[in-house]
């Protein structure tokens, strides 16, 4: 029962992210992608979660052509985290995540939408204007991954002190 209400708080609260205001790309789905494996200690589960709430909100605020790069790099990120939870290679790997996801998702657009010219200057343009946005979900990506480090922690020390209260008693 404690892991579907995980389950379901984690899913509501990347949902929510989403819809309320907030800068463009300032959102934990990038952490969330990292940390849902580590979380659930299961790979296929922990990539769902931020797919999950990524298709949910997306039935709110609409779907465009290029979804489908959007989640299949989360998912990227979520099979590719590594064993390693220590914080500053966790925190590397979310830099490796905002740059993958910003040169996959931005290719998508450049090649997607006709606002750019298909040659070098309109691929160069759409990668530039997309610096802010890519400033944006750097900055959210460490926030969150720094936070739910953190709060991974405190989960694991307050299961462990819980289970051996637990243990005690019997």
């Amino acid at each position: 029962m404690e892991r579907l209400f995980l389950i379901v708080g984690f899913v509501l609260v990347l949902f929510f992210s989403r819809l309320v205001p907030h800068p463009p790309n300032f959102t934990p789905i990038i952490a969330a992608a990292i940390f849902g494996p580590i979380f659930f200690k299961e790979k296929t589960l922990g990539l769902a979660i931020p797919i999950l709430a990524m298709f949910i909100s997306d039935l709110v605020l609409g779907f465009h052509i290029y979804q489908f790069v959007i989640y299949v790099t989360l998912i990227s990120i979520s099979l590719l985290i590594p064993k390693n939870v220590k914080l500053l290679p966790i925190v590397s790997y979310g830099v490796l995540s905002s740059l993958w996801f910003f040169f996959t998702t931005n290719f998508a657009v450049w090649i997607a939408w006709d606002y750019y010219p298909k040659n070098l200057e309109g691929f160069l343009l759409c990668f530039t204007l997309a610096i802010p946005f890519f400033t944006n979900t750097l900055i959210s990506t460490i926030s969150f991954v720094i936070l739910f480090y953190f709060l991974n922690k405190f989960y694991q020390h307050s299961a462990l002190k819980l289970y051996l209260n637990n243990e005690n008693k019997n």
